[in-house]
């Protein structure tokens, strides 16, 4: 896998960290959510795109499966902060479980799996702090 598209996905981690640690703000708070929901829709749309380049990869159920993270980034933006904070770490954690069945490639997945965990401890620190 490329080395900067590690870089990057580690890189990536830093808002989620920062804005998560800055709790007592709502503005910090509320830019969490929406980087959340950005890099949500970011995770479905590297699945759309392999889809619309490979042909022996798209599907009509795979296209569809695809659109899961956007609309699931758009619900926690649109429900009030704790229940969107729960379905931001919930469609995380099951788009990582799809990947895992989707992506053969273990570096890729190795990669995924430590930037979800990391997302996931931003998202349950605010779901705890925020309650």
């Amino acid at each position: 896998m490329i080395k900067l598209a590690h870089r990057l996905g580690y890189a990536g981690l830093i808002p989620f960290v920062g804005l998560a640690f800055q709790f007592e703000d709502t503005t910090s708070v509320s830019a969490f959510m929406s980087y959340s929901a950005v890099i949500l829709s970011f995770l479905g749309g590297i699945h759309w795109g392999v889809a619309m380049r490979d042909r022996t990869f798209a599907s009509d159920v795979r296209l569809a499966i695809c659109m899961l993270p956007s609309l699931f980034a758009w619900l926690a933006l649109l429900l009030p902060l704790h229940l969107g904070l729960w379905v931001g770490l919930v469609a995380f954690l099951f788009w990582w479980a799809w990947d895992r069945t989707q992506v053969e490639d273990v570096d890729y997945r190795r990669l995924r799996t430590h930037l979800t965990v990391v997302v996931s401890l931003c998202h349950i620190w605010l779901i705890t702090q925020t309650n």
